[in-house]
């Protein structure tokens, strides 16, 4: 398992923590969110659009790089973190354990996750982004930086700028707001499950051998 993990690009793993470990909210909480979407997203230091289904309380980005391609999918309601490797013909899931604790995002998605992360939003403007009118916001405060975002009404952050870059850190390229495929968030039959230290007694158990229809 180690050796295959080593062969995972860093910037990947990286994504892993960004993606699962920086997601949960406390379970003592209500969590609030966005609605149901799917969208793809240029992420700056990524060489292809990054894809996103959210569902509630479950969230899942696929990403291409070379010949390797990686699914991550946290779902909240469960504590885990599943990491998603298919390679040839090897086809892996990582389980990883899913911090409970709330902590600020780096990349948020919600406009409610920046106000929950002690953000102070202060309305510039409006603005459009791939098509879709948008709010613009200044933000302070949130990880200790400072910037601009643009927001659809429903709260989905469609642009993010922080101070100091010319471009934008991630930008929603196309957004569908649909519910979402249950089977996007589960783990296809076809894969080998390794849970990883710290999970427990967590089950995850794979999906029927179906294909699922993009909700674009």
């Amino acid at each position: 398992m180690l050796w295959t993990m080593r062969r995972f690009p860093s910037r990947l793993v990286l994504f892993a923590l960004v993606a699962g470990f920086l997601a949960a909210p406390s379970a003592a909480q209500a969590p609030r969110m966005a609605p149901d979407f799917y969208a793809t997203i240029a992420v700056a230091g990524f060489e292809r659009p990054v894809e996103v289904r959210q569902s509630g309380l479950k969230r899942r980005l696929d990403i291409a790089t070379g010949g390797l391609v990686q699914s991550y999918i946290t779902d909240r309601t469960r504590g885990a973190l599943i990491v998603l490797s298919a390679a040839g013909r090897r086809r892996i899931a990582f389980v990883f354990p899913l911090a409970q604790e709330e902590v600020a995002q780096p990349l948020p998605l919600d406009l409610m996750v920046m106000q929950d992360g002690k953000a102070r939003l202060t309305r510039i403007g409006s603005s459009s982004v791939a098509g879709r009118s948008c709010q613009l916001w200044r933000y302070l405060g949130y990880l200790g930086r400072s910037g601009t975002i643009c927001s659809t009404a429903e709260g989905v952050i469609l642009q993010l700028t922080p101070d100091g870059r010319a471009t934008p850190l991630f930008q929603v390229l196309t957004l569908v707001q649909t519910v979402q495929d249950p089977r996007w968030f589960t783990v296809p039959a076809d894969y080998e499950i390794t849970a990883l230290p710290g999970m427990g007694g967590l089950a995850v158990r794979p999906a029927p051998v179906v294909a699922p229809t993009p909700a674009r």
